[in-house]
Formats: C-alpha cells, sequence, structure tokens
C-alpha cells in the first residue's frame, strides 16, 4: 500500500476540520508579549499534532525538509512505547489484527510530510493562506507568532523546496 498517499489523504482530512481546534493554540503562541508556555498534544503525538506543528514551523519561515525530518524524529520518540501501541491499534476492527497496518500508521515518514506540505499549499494556496481562511486567524495574530518564536517577521511562511 501506498502509505505517503494514505497519510496525506488523513493529514486533508485533519487539516479539513482542524481548523478550529488549531485557532486557539495558534493564538495562544500569538498572545502579544509572549505566550504562556503551552503542551501540544494527541493521542500518539504525530498526527494532529505533526500537522499542526508543521503549520507553526512553516509560519516562522522553517524549510520543508527541516520540517519533515523534525516530522520524522517521532518514530524516535514513540519507540519505547512502539510494540504496546502496534498491539492495541492491530486490535481495532478496522486493522483486523493486522500488525503491518499497524506498523505504517505509527510510521512518521518525512515524505508524508513533505507531500502533505505540498498537499496544503496546492489546496490553501500557502500556509498562511490556510491559517487565516481556515483557522481564522488575522495577518497580525500571524505576525505575532513569528515574533514570539523568534521568526524573521518580513520573511514569508516557508515555500516547497
Amino acid at each position: 500500500p501506498d502509505t505517503v498517499a494514505g497519510f496525506v489523504r488523513a493529514y486533508r482530512a485533519i487539516l479539513r476540520a482542524a481548523g478550529p481546534a488549531f485557532a486557539p493554540v495558534l493564538r495562544h503562541v500569538a498572545t502579544p508579549g509572549g505566550p504562556a508556555p503551552c503542551l501540544v498534544h494527541c493521542t500518539a503525538g504525530k498526527d494532529r499534532t505533526g500537522v499542526l506543528c508543521a503549520i507553526v514551523l512553516a509560519l516562522c519561515g522553517v524549510d520543508d525538509e527541516t520540517i519533515a525530518q523534525e516530522y520524522a524524529l517521532t518514530e524516535e520518540g514513540l519507540r519505547s512505547e512502539r510494540a504496546r501501541m502496534v498491539a492495541r491499534l492491530k486490535d481495532v476492527p478496522a486493522l483486523g489484527g493486522d500488525a503491518e497496518a499497524a506498523e505504517r500508521m505509527l510510521s512518521s515518514k518525512p515524505e508524508s510530510m513533505r507531500a502533505t506540505l505540498k498537499m496544503l499549499r496546492e489546496e490553501y494556496g500557502s500556509v498562511e493562506d490556510y491559517v487565516v481562511n481556515v483557522c481564522g486567524l488575522s495577518r497580525e495574530e500571524i505576525a505575532g507568532i513569528r515574533l514570539n518564536l523568534g521568526a524573521d517577521t518580513q520573511a514569508p511562511a516557508s515555500s516547497a523546496l
């Protein structure tokens, strides 16, 4: 099976549905004067969290290759829990006991994130346009994210390599 295409489909669905959930996190990061610390997570810490973190990094001008490599570090972070997670996931009715399918679901390959960022730009124009049009943030709030995270506030959001 084409794992990259599967992740792009899943991450497209996240992008379409999660704008209202991403907005308060993004607004928190944009807080004038700097935000209080926050923790962003989801069940495995790789899908919704990975997409949100990719958006923040892209808004700050981080290039797609670096974003994809950061996303891939999730595999290292999940290593100690992987066997337990596979055992639990393979018992989900949709997987019908297929441990290989569960392993694929837990993968965090850089090519999946690269393809997701490409799809995001194709469908929304840019990461910034996605954040404005789907998450509902203003361009000023995006500038606040960049300022608070030490990004070059004059630089455009990252683009594909």
